[in-house]
């Protein structure tokens, strides 16, 4: 990998600042136009992820701390934290698995025509 793609997919994430964009999709994305390997693309779009999910996750647990949440929640929390993150590490494994078999392009297609069927339909009033 080459210096200026790390910085375009890097880039590609801000497109996720859009609301319904996903950041890993966007990344994702990028990577393939970049003629990156299916699975190459997913991990490097997965690692990217780290930082920003890493301290979205120390940010909200600085707010808890700086909150009157009561003690008997934090087994509650801890519990939703641990299966959170099993969750994700199947989901994770899930993907890759697929990615290793099949293509993307036919999610990449429906992404794109529901965004125009959106624009259309909000730009005419039909969704509101």
């Amino acid at each position: 990998m080459r210096l200026r793609d790390a910085l375009i997919v890097g880039i590609a994430q801000i497109g996720a600042l859009i609301p319904g964009v996903s950041r890993s999709g966007s990344t994702l994305t990028a990577a393939l136009f970049l003629n990156f390997k299916r699975e190459e693309a997913a991990r490097f779009s997965f690692l990217l992820g780290l930082p920003a999910i890493a301290l979205a996750g120390l940010k909200e647990l600085w707010v808890l701390l700086h909150t009157d949440m009561p003690a008997h929640a934090w087994p509650h929390l801890i519990f939703g934290l641990v299966v959170a993150s099993i969750s994700a590490f199947f989901a994770i494994w899930g993907l890759m698995k697929f990615l290793e078999r099949f293509s993307t392009w036919p999610f990449v297609i429906y992404r794109a025509l529901l965004g125009v069927f959106l624009i259309v339909a909000v730009s005419t009033g039909w969704l509101a």
